[in-house]
């Protein structure tokens, strides 16, 4: 009898395990299948508790994969959370990254539908084009910046996607893309136009009020733009994804976010190229 029970008891044990790790298996599927609905739906996704990095980074994988049927090839790379204190706030030591599908990329003058995401919100950025492939080998600055063919004036439109009642993780945040949803792209700059990347600044602001104006710099891209440059080929290459030419990048929030009204919102970048200015907008209807 004492021995039955022991071996029913195992037979339960193995069962328990066996489920869990089935539960397992299916959680990055199921989990992002849950992302992708709400991506579509443009509907609010819940927290996920107990997320851990490589589970996130699975995740993103799934999603980025079931969008690109309908948003197409990966058009380029985004680098997200890059300012060192925000990093400290939440718990990582370099920026995360995250993949531009090509239908997500806008031209300026671009209208965006307010209803067309969950939790939008909008930044000024920096777009640079990669002229060749190079720059996978290339190993000063000036070798990096010789792979780059265009700077692009860009406004990212990310989506939080879940509550913004709850706090939002770095392996959240890896898990939708990093909020990859719209980015606009203005008139591109070629490269041997402008003498220092680093000295470029930037304001943002609604035209119609001349509310929530934010300004930036680009110094403030991890020191200096090449940086994050660097450090987008060196991640993308340990993931064995070495650059091609003609993908774009994303060098990060230039200003803190602006929330999303009805209005036309334009950056205004001074220090690229040989224009006074130049700059790129959107539209929000």
């Amino acid at each position: 009898m004492k021995f039955k029970f022991k071996f029913t008891f195992l037979i339960f044990a193995v069962a328990a395990v066996a489920i869990f790790f089935m539960r397992q298996e299916n959680f990055v599927p199921r989990t992002a299948l849950d992302i992708y609905q709400h991506f579509t739906d443009n509907t609010e996704a819940d927290a996920i508790p107990g997320l851990t990095t490589e589970t996130a980074l699975e995740i993103q994988k799934h999603v980025v994969y079931a969008l690109s049927e309908n948003w197409g090839g990966i058009a380029g790379y985004k680098a997200a959370i890059t300012n060192p204190d925000i990093q400290q706030k939440m718990g990582i030591e370099q920026p995360l990254l995250g993949i531009f599908l090509n239908k997500m990329l806008l031209e300026s003058p671009a209208v965006i539908n307010i209803s067309a995401a969950t939790h939008p919100f909008a930044e000024a950025d920096l777009l640079v084009r990669i002229k060749d492939s190079a720059i996978n080998n290339a190993k000063t600055d000036q070798e990096i910046l010789a792979s780059i063919d265009q700077v692009i004036p860009f406004i990212e439109v990310p989506d939080r996607l879940f509550s913004t009642d709850k706090p939002l993780t770095a392996d959240m945040l890896m898990a939708i893309n990093t909020g990859a949803r719209y980015g606009v792209m203005g008139e591109p700059i070629p490269m041997e136009l402008i003498e220092n990347l680093n000295l470029c600044q930037v304001g943002i602001v609604y035209e119609e009020d001349r509310s929530h104006l934010k300004t930036g710099a680009c110094s403030s891209l991890m020191g200096n733009p090449v940086n994050v440059i660097r450090w987008l080929r060196d991640r993308l290459l340990a993931l064995n994804y070495p650059l091609k030419p003609g993908a774009y990048l994303s060098l990060g929030s230039l200003t803190s976010p602006v929330p999303i009204k009805k209005g036309r919102l334009t950056a205004i970048y001074t220090g690229l190229g040989n224009q006074q200015h130049v700059s790129v907008s959107v539209l929000f209807k």
